[in-house]
């Protein structure tokens, strides 16, 4: 081959390439530009984040506070509503920031926002048939939610939960009696207490726990052989040993911890695989397996021992008397064992403790800082439960269950009002609509607040529509970043006597706590009867000191839940 044959075929090979580098520069820019964020129009947003390939992501991960920054946005804009680009290729996030608009998408458009994959996503490898993970018009939400429809009954509160939530919430006041003789005028962290105290709780009522096995009985044990060591100062907290954990209460403690790992990732499947490889996260995960197969078994033996006079003792036990009556019903064999039993049963463990843990922590902290309001809350127990205080005992669980005590009730709305433990819901839209006016297309995520403007901060100014006129809940006045329990009270006469008297209202004003509509918090009842029973029995028993400053802080750790980063009592006796 000649030099000039040879010089031709480089310069045809090289114009190949040329033409090969062109087209690939072009789909380059082209993909680029498509994975760059289209803002919906007319509603405000970030300019910057807008010509950033990951959008708003920068900012979030940076901030302090990442939910925090998120639902301030729309205040940040002076609007109800704004934009975020957290992901390459997707559309906007919407973030509304009013109750009204809230309560409109929840409650009254529930055709068109539904739940949304976000849910799934992050607990779908813990309990992948969970309800909670579900859309509404999905087949499956139906069948689930006849299969728990009695856990929430009067009848299965009062029966079953109640008794067990009132025995291990006395083995926390059994531990904190211990702690607090230990301590003396010293203070001592809260925090794993209340925890493994709602676990206790909620894994009796679940699938029954055996008493044996409580968390609780082992911190018992452990601060009862430890010894205080004499301390530099009175401020310095006492160190209490924590007991080793037993491997079932380990799988269970891990059920959150999983879930907060997926929420904290923009790939959360993903994230809980890779939490797979890990030996503590492995070894959880097939010991919850394990522990729901030995409970199945345990409950449908002595279901099967007692016969037609069988009482369920248990959300399993339920779930399993129920599965029996469909399968009976329609003609097919039972499955006892089936994934969807053992992931709602999972999802009921999941939902009942993290967030009540949290609230109480966060109750203490606002008994801890609010002595006037512990006082009065006290003085109304007292005189709601005479026949108790005059025999020196604990209120009975029937007393507690049958006592109308409204400071105690304002309290527990205002705390959980406060608290904001859980900040964020995610609706996705299932058809293309309408905020405000301004046009959402279908598969568009809507973040909610259920804390912020409106709710714990003074409402933003928006248009009026006759949706959102229909709410006819009042607005907070300037004292609603406050933390006033009186606000839920009112003056009503009594018809008989003519005399005034307070009770509690309800509907004093905006509260999103456990969100709203057909979709809101499913044991919403059973958390507050924990929460009345744990915070009966605690200020019964104790007097929650002021603590030191060092040791109040109000900086919360962004986990599933929003906790206090501190929780420290120091208690005596009333």
């Amino acid at each position: 081959m000649s030099l000039v044959e040879t010089a031709e075929g480089l310069a045809h090979g090289l114009g190949h390439l040329m033409v090969l580098g062109t087209v690939a520069g072009l789909l380059a820019v082209v993909v680029y530009l498509s994975a760059l964020p289209k803002p919906l129009p007319g509603i405000p947003y970030n300019k910057a984040s807008s010509r950033r390939l990951f959008g708003d992501l920068k900012e979030i991960r940076s901030s302090t506070y990442r939910r925090q920054w998120i639902w301030s946005q729309p205040r940040e804009h002076g609007a109800p509503l704004s934009q975020l680009f957290l992901f390459p290729f997707r559309r906007p996030t919407v973030v509304i920031s009013d109750y009204r608009l809230a309560m409109d998408i929840c409650a009254r458009r529930t055709r068109e926002f539904d739940r949304g994959t976000r849910n799934k996503e992050c607990v779908g490898l813990t309990a992948p048939n969970f309800h909670f993970t579900m859309e509404t018009r999905d087949a499956r939400f139906r069948i689930h939610r006849e299969l728990l429809r009695d856990l929430m009954a009067p009848w299965f509160i009062k029966e079953v939960a109640a008794p067990r939530i009132y025995k291990r919430a006395s083995l926390l006041v059994q531990l904190w009696g211990l702690k607090q003789s230990k301590a003396g005028t010293r203070s001592f962290s809260a925090t794993r207490d209340l925890y493994l105290a709602t676990l206790d709780m909620i894994s009796s009522v679940a699938f029954g726990m055996e008493d044996s096995k409580a968390a609780l009985k082992s911190e018992i044990a452990c601060t009862q052989a430890f010894e205080v060591e004499p301390a530099e100062g009175a401020h310095e907290p006492v160190m209490f040993p924590c007991a080793p954990e037993d491997a079932e209460i380990e799988a269970l403690l891990d059920i959150p911890e999983m879930v907060a790992l997926a929420q904290s990732s923009p790939f959360p499947t993903m994230a809980q695989w890779l939490a797979l490889l890990k030996p503590k996260h492995a070894r959880a995960h097939w010991n919850r397996k394990s522990l729901l197969r030995r409970q199945t078994a345990k409950s449908l033996h002595r279901l099967s021992l007692m016969g037609e006079k069988a009482v369920p003792e248990s959300a399993l036990d339920e779930l399993l008397r129920r599965e029996s009556m469909a399968a009976s019903k329609s003609g097919r064999n039972a499955d006892f064992y089936s994934p969807a039993i053992r992931d709602e049963v999972l999802g009921y463990l999941l939902g009942g403790h993290d967030s009540t843990a949290t609230l109480l922590a966060w109750w203490i902290k606002h008994m801890t800082r609010h002595q006037e309001v512990q006082r009065r809350l006290r003085r109304a127990l007292c005189e709601a439960h005479g026949p108790a205080l005059a025999q020196g005992r604990w209120p009975s669980m029937g007393e507690i269950l049958s006592a109308s005590i409204p400071y105690l009730d304002a309290v527990l709305e205002e705390s959980l009002r406060c608290a904001s433990v859980v900040t964020l819901i995610v609706r996705t839209t299932t058809c293309d609509t309408q905020i405000l006016g301004y046009p959402i297309p279908k598969g568009t995520d809507v973040m909610i607040p259920l804390t912020g403007p409106s709710l714990t901060e003074p409402a933003l100014g928006m248009p009026q529509t006759q949706c959102l006129e229909a709410e006819h809940v009042p607005a907070w006045g300037d004292d609603v970043g406050e933390y006033r329990p009186e606000r839920w009270l009112k003056r009503q006469s009594d018809g008989s006597s003519g005399l005034e008297r307070l009770v509690f209202d309800a509907k004093a004003g905006p509260t999103l706590a456990f969100s709203a509509g057909p979709r809101q918090c499913f044991g919403k009842k059973q958390a507050c009867l924990q929460l009345r029973m744990t915070v009966t029995l605690l200020m019964w028993n104790f007097v929650f000191e002021p603590v030191d400053e060092a040791l109040g802080g109000w900086e919360i750790t962004e986990r599933l839940v929003n906790l206090p980063k501190q929780c420290h009592v120091k208690l005596r006796r009333p």
